[in-house]
């Protein structure tokens, strides 16, 4: 088992992998000390590693930590520390981003710092570049400004290149606050949000070295078809993972954020463990207005309520002071078809 904390502000954002299963905690405070919190931690887990990635981290800190690590008594290399950059890449490899078809983006807003992180392909190596625009938002006080500064930050930032996958990251984006912006980053990209994205790269990281398989081993009356979103991107479609393959049904479930404008449905697909399609599904949304300009944050939820049968919630969180939270929900339920699950 390893556990990566991210730290940010006063909290500590903690993802837990075991056996390739990567799992979020609750975040919590830390209390004076980051490196006693991750020293704690580390001597009450009896095996395994810990990832560890600081906000705000020079070489200097890192190697102080690191020697404070090991004058408690914590063995050589039993607590990692990642770049930010480390843990960027490491958010592509977890939530599988194909990198031939664009690069994907994170950007990072924290209490002190407002950096974009940008993963791509080159060649045959991938690559992770960080650019900061603290200074061009950090004078930016009301929503407005910041939904302004925001939306010259993306158009700078999304200027070169096809980026097909963003990640918004950090206390910075609590609020709703992006309304124009949104709209901009939603033209032909996936678009999410979490605050566990460097603890659960780091977790990743950490885990592979340590030798963990990244998918559990699949035995009967698991899950053999994974489920998911599919999305329109630049004349294509792309497919979203929600649930995957290789689990218990009774265990197998999945969750995502993101945005979207201008429909008033979604489309689903089933698809077997080397990714060919086996069933479409279109989920009706009545109530949304299919209008360009109106932005909805959306919850969808997957879970499998039987061995043949997947339940899918999708719930309106709103947009911040622009359009309430409406709450409404939208449920349908998949039926598979034989061959597309064990009995």
């Amino acid at each position: 088992m390893q556990t990566a904390i991210h730290f940010e502000g006063d909290q500590a954002y903690i993802c837990v992998s075991d056996h390739g299963k990567i799992k979020e905690e609750e975040p919590v405070s830390y209390g004076r000390s980051r490196v006693e919190f991750v020293i704690q931690t580390a001597k009450a887990q009896e095996e395994g590693k810990i990832a560890v990635v600081f906000d705000d981290a020079t070489g200097k800190i890192v190697k102080d930590a690191e020697e404070q690590c090991i004058r408690s008594g914590l063995r050589q290399g039993q607590v990692n520390f990642f770049t930010k950059e480390e843990a960027a890449l490491g958010v592509v490899l977890f939530r599988g981003d194909n990198l031939a078809k664009g690069n994907t983006g994170i950007f990072d807003y924290t209490r002190k710092h407002f950096v974009y992180y940008e993963v791509k392909k080159q060649k045959d190596s991938v690559i992770v570049e960080a650019k900061d625009y603290t200074e061009q938002i950090k004078h930016a006080v009301t929503d407005q400004e910041k939904d302004a500064a925001f939306l010259t930050i993306i158009k700078q930032a999304l200027a070169r290149g096809i980026t097909t996958t963003i990640y918004l990251c950090g206390e910075g984006f609590d609020g709703n606050w992006f309304s124009q912006s949104t709209n901009a980053l939603c033209i032909g990209r996936r678009v999410f949000m979490g605050k566990h994205l460097f603890a659960s790269g780091a977790a990743y990281l950490c885990a592979n070295r340590q030798g963990e398989q990244k998918v559990p081993a699949t035995v009967n009356h698991t899950t053999i078809s994974q489920i998911g979103l599919v999305v329109h991107h630049h004349g294509r479609d792309m497919f979203c993972p929600l649930i995957m393959e290789g689990k218990p049904w009774e265990e197998s479930r999945g969750e995502m954020e993101i945005f979207v404008s201008g429909i008033n449905g979604l489309s689903f697909e089933v698809r077997n463990r080397s990714g060919m399609k086996k069933a479409s599904i279109r989920m009706p949304l009545d109530g949304m207005k299919k209008d360009a300009d109106i932005v909805y944050k959306l919850k969808i939820q997957g879970e499998y309520i039987k061995a043949d049968q997947c339940k899918i919630k999708i719930t309106d969180l709103g947009f911040g002071k622009i359009r309430p939270a409406s709450y409404q929900t939208w449920q349908q339920i998949i039926y598979l078809e034989r061959g597309d699950y064990n009995e």
